[in-house]
């Protein structure tokens, strides 16, 4: 166990999801933080309006690039995403679980002889029991998270996004290692806003969590090295 618990504390990071209408107010923002080694999230707005020029200015910035687009497509048209991901220098991309077997294989095969990291969405914390109702599925939330999670990691994804309650089930559960990604944090005396399930960087990480996702606490605040350089303390704590 002791192990294992060190291995988590070297490798645990911190993602930062950039969540901000702007261009100019995200360089604002990289520029504040320029020093810390943290990984930056990228997500469907800032991607949409700004592109691939702006993923590569933020590897010129010396980050790390969460590219968070959870494709779900035929094969072929996701294997031709997650190849055009390994030539812009992103370094984690979302893929969609229920994808099925053989997206998600072309996935992998399309990341071949890059360092780019595929991390799997299974189902979003929007969804409820009658979700599963909708799907006409036999199977209960947590039962089909665990399903989607250990069919993505036996096919090759690298990690499974997932809650702080899901992931030390799915790190037991799992017969292989997987990159656990755990949003929904927030440092302690944060309200958790419209968050439904949170956690502090220290439960998290204690539970599995291999990187922790942050946005509102950091991005408002008006000392974000401050809120940082906590949180990477907590880490390095944990």
């Amino acid at each position: 166990m002791q192990n294992t618990q060190h291995r988590r504390r070297e490798i645990a990071k911190l993602a930062l999801a950039l969540d901000v209408g702007t261009d100019k107010e995200a360089y604002r923002i990289l520029e504040e933080v320029k020093y810390k080694n943290i990984v930056i999230k990228v997500g469907y707005s800032l991607f949409i309006k700004y592109g691939v020029d702006f993923v590569r200015r933020i590897k010129e910035r010396g980050f790390e690039v969460f590219l968070d687009l959870k494709l779900h497509d035929i094969p072929n048209t996701v294997y031709n995403g997650v190849l055009s991901a390994t030539q812009i220098g992103v370094d984690y991309l979302t893929v969609h679980t229920l994808g099925g077997e053989e997206m998600l294989e072309r996935a992998v095969e399309a990341k071949k002889n890059s360092d780019l990291k595929l991390l799997g969405v299974t189902l979003l914390t929007s969804h409820t029991e009658r979700y599963m109702e909708f799907l006409g599925s036999r199977y209960s939330i947590d039962e089909m998270v665990l399903k989607l999670a250990n069919t993505a990691i036996q096919k090759g994804i690298d990690g499974i996004v997932c809650s702080t309650k899901e992931v030390e089930n799915l790190k037991k559960k799992i017969g292989k290692d997987f990159i656990a990604v755990v949003p929904g944090i927030r440092p302690e005396g944060f309200p958790s806003e419209d968050q439904k399930r949170v956690s502090t960087p220290k439960d998290a990480i204690k539970k599995g969590a291999d990187i922790i996702v942050i946005g509102r606490p950091i991005i408002k605040s008006d000392n974000k090295n401050e809120i940082l350089k906590k949180v990477l303390e907590d880490i390095q704590t944990a």
